[in-house]
């Protein structure tokens, strides 16, 4: 093995990563478990995580190939559809489906978007302390 080879493979370790812990949890709006969903944690710095919800409205965050969970500290969180249509929602009909895949009307779903729909828009902050971490995001 060549000398450029060892050190290519020396910096591909644990301990590049920043202290992590495994986040599950479940997302409900208004009471009502939001299946298929992303969820999206932003940390104050470094790399964001991801999660999907599954038809209970369960999720596990993913921080890349390689690790589950997300980097500890405060996180604003929030929530982009998990599926989409040719027309990205354009329609009426779209509009409809992307909702109806997430267990919402399309009200709900515009509602739900409008205060947490973007890192800029949501007001939801995590702040993750311990590992592992278990939330229930319940959204109004």
């Amino acid at each position: 093995m060549t000398l450029a080879v060892m050190f290519a493979f020396a910096g591909c370790s644990k301990g590049d990563y920043p202290e992590m812990a495994r986040v599950t949890g479940t997302v409900a709006y208004k009471g009502k478990p939001v299946p298929n969903i992303m969820v999206n944690f932003m940390p104050t710095e470094g790399r964001p995580s991801w999660g999907k919800t599954d038809d209970a409205g369960k999720f596990e965050m993913i921080y890349d190939e390689d690790y589950k969970g997300v980097k500890m500290g405060r996180h604003k969180v929030y929530f982009t559809p998990a599926v989409f249509t040719i027309d990205g929602g354009a329609s009426k009909a779209s509009r409809k489906a992307i909702a109806a895949a997430a267990g919402l009307t399309p009200a709900e779903l515009l509602d739900l978007r409008s205060k947490y729909g973007s890192e800029s828009e949501t007001k939801l902050v995590v702040e993750i302390k311990k590992d592992p971490e278990v939330l229930k995001l319940d959204l109004d």
